[in-house]
């Protein structure tokens, strides 16, 4: 297979998006519809998604309409593919794991919310900003599905920081 694209383009309403590898980007939504588009995109070019949702995996194909190449799901059960919303490092571990094996793959990640409700900000924001060093030094690209109304503006604006905002 021959080298991916450093850029691609994806329809964001009537218009457009140029997005880079090795960025980290913000979308802004409730049910995961934007940033499912942009793992098609991404996945038809020849790269591995990864989901980090709190929404159960069989959800997350239905949601996004396709099949993710590994999924994460933030949850308290027992599970191989489930991480408790307690454990960061642990979730960094898998990440650092799936961009070891993909390093130009395409994380999708919604849950941030729920992963507050169990960590304190600082700590969500570490293991965040460790994995956005990841995906910044590789060829990834990571996508936070956010719902706004859902996160304190504090926190909000701590995410825009180290992530580019497309809608």
């Amino acid at each position: 297979m021959g080298e991916r694209p450093t850029a691609f383009s994806i329809k964001h309403g009537h218009q457009s998006v140029t997005l880079n590898r090795g960025r980290t980007y913000m979308v802004y939504e409730k049910r995961m519809e934007r940033s499912g588009r942009i793992a098609r995109r991404l996945s038809d070019l020849g790269s591995q998604v990864l989901t980090v949702t709190r929404l159960h995996p069989d959800l997350v194909k239905e949601r996004i309409a396709m099949t993710p190449g590994d999924s994460i799901w933030l949850c308290e059960r027992a599970g191989q593919r489930n991480v408790s919303p307690n454990h960061l490092n642990r979730l960094f571990q898998k990440v650092s794991e799936f961009l070891s094996d993909n390093p130009d793959g395409t994380i999708i990640f919604e849950g941030i919310e729920y992963l507050l409700l169990y960590n304190e900000l600082k700590k969500v924001l570490t293991v965040l900003e460790r994995i956005n060093d990841l995906i910044m030094s590789s060829n990834a690209t990571m996508v936070l599905s956010i719902d706004p109304p859902t996160l304190e503006p504090r926190t909000l604006a701590y995410l825009r920081r180290s992530a580019e905002v497309i809608g």
